[in-house]
């Protein structure tokens, strides 16, 4: 049955108000429910599923969303929170701007890759020499999706809304995929849409929700609730996942069993440990694929890390999924994750060539298709640098070049520059009469 033939679609939702909601289309299913666009461009209708997958009748939203709105929101932040229940059905409106979409899409799914098989001669010539078709594909999506740079940006906007939560005592619960989107095209816009289970920190007790192969270990094993340091779990594996186009516990151990030959000094399975090889991953029960002092479960397939994370994104995933898989303390904070991704975002620059992107230090060259690297402009203070392509006339420098970094402001214009990389010569613009001190400009020739 196509969307125009749907029952679900065809009639109104009244919400508390009285106002009509009509479905366009859905935009995230997970296990907690479904999210749905309305013909209204900036409203999204969030139903919850019981266990069969249908709406749930009995969730007591009305109770929940009261204690939300009691909560230290903190002000302007983009999480979208409950605007009004339905009336009829279990549900409720929720803000959703135009034009986004989950960061699910940076996944090559069923659908996209039905369609991209369906088309002959898709795949470029960079991609040619790929003896792996799957890995091919995933790569052509990926380029198509704005490659590493997109990814790293949205993150880093991901990344300072929890650590704007966080700094408030209170826990999102359930990050994944499904529940942070993103602005489609040139949008810079980043939301969390889902605040069903956003709470204070409690001492002991409390429900927990996790999105399967998110769930740090701790909730998994329902051996603690959520707290901040689980969020910052997953987190992490939405990160990874997102970044290296696979997951950091489905390694050799879960994919290729057989050559598990359980020598004298293999690590035993613990006490209470599901049998199924994917969910001991996902329960924190197996070590991390890129885990630098057990290789047994090392990564198989995804995308090289030195070529979409920095070292210190690197020790972030390791501290992570290391020493922070069975001690939680030692889990890096969203604070760090927020500046060590826009550094890196900050630090990369788009290939032309085959829509990859890479960090410009150290590469001399496009490491996917080859291309030498472009000219650019390190634009840096005692602070903070960021790199931009040479054929940039003007650029808003942000407000993270000269003051400590800020979750809500770091992105913020100081000032502008007009660019000539010819002359060498950068002026100010707009009524900035002189540069702040300690700013400087240096133009890097393109690669031979």
């Amino acid at each position: 049955m196509n969307k125009s033939e749907n029952p679900q679609f065809q009639k109104p939702f009244s919400d508390e108000y009285g106002n009509l909601h009509y479905l366009a289309d859905e935009l995230a299913r997970g296990g907690q429910g479904v999210v749905f666009r309305t013909k209204d461009a900036d409203l999204a209708i969030k139903q919850p599923l019981d266990a069969s997958g249908q709406p749930d009748q009995n969730a007591k939203l009305r109770e929940r969303f009261q204690n939300i709105r009691l909560l230290p929101i903190p002000s302007r932040i983009p999480v979208s929170l409950p605007l009004a229940n339905l009336r009829d059905e279990p549900g409720y409106v929720m803000r959703l701007l135009s034009g986004m979409m989950p960061f699910g899409f940076f996944d090559l799914d069923g659908r996209a890759k039905r369609e991209m098989e369906g088309r002959k001669g898709t795949l470029p010539k960079w991609l040619a020499g790929v003896p792996d078709k799957e890995m091919a594909l995933r790569l052509f999506h990926y380029a198509n999706t704005g490659s590493t740079r997109r990814r790293l940006f949205a993150l880093a906007k991901c990344a300072s809304i929890l650590a704007r939560l966080h700094s408030e005592g209170l826990v999102y619960g359930d990050i994944s995929a499904n529940n942070a989107f993103i602005g489609d095209g040139s949008s810079r816009e980043v939301w969390l849409i889902d605040a069903d289970n956003l709470r204070f920190e409690l001492e002991s007790g409390g429900t927990s929700v996790y999105t399967p192969g998110y769930g740090a270990p701790e909730i998994v094993r329902v051996t603690d609730s959520s707290r901040p340091r689980s969020d910052c779990w997953a987190f992490a594996v939405m990160a990874f996942k997102t970044l290296a186009i696979c997951h950091p516990f489905i390694g050799e151990k879960v994919l290729k069993p057989e050559n598990d030959d359980g020598g004298w000094d293999a690590e035993p399975v613990s006490d209470g440990a599901p049998t199924d090889l994917d969910e001991q991953a996902y329960a924190g029960y197996l070590p991390f694929v890129d885990d630098d002092d057990d290789d047994s479960n090392q990564g198989v397939g995804g995308l090289p890390r030195e070529l979409v994370a920095t070292p210190r994104l690197r020790l972030l995933f390791q501290e992570t999924f290391n020493a922070g898989r069975m001690h939680p303390h030692r889990r890096p904070t969203m604070f760090f994750w927020a500046i060590e991704l826009t550094k890196a975002f900050d630090l990369s620059l788009d290939c032309h060539s085959c829509n990859m992107s890479y960090f410009a230090e150290g590469n001399t060259i496009c490491p996917f298709c080859s291309t030498p690297r472009p000219a650019f402009i390190r634009v840096k203070t005692p602070r903070w640098e960021i790199v931009i392509p040479g054929s940039f006339k003007t650029f808003e420098i942000p407000h993270r070049l000269f003051y400590p970094f800020s979750f809500e402001h770091n992105d913020d214009t100081e000032c502008e520059v007009a660019l000539n990389f010819g002359e060498e010569a950068a002026s100010p613009l707009r009524g900035t009469k002189a540069f702040p001190d300690g700013l400087t400009f240096q133009f890097v020739e393109a690669e031979k």
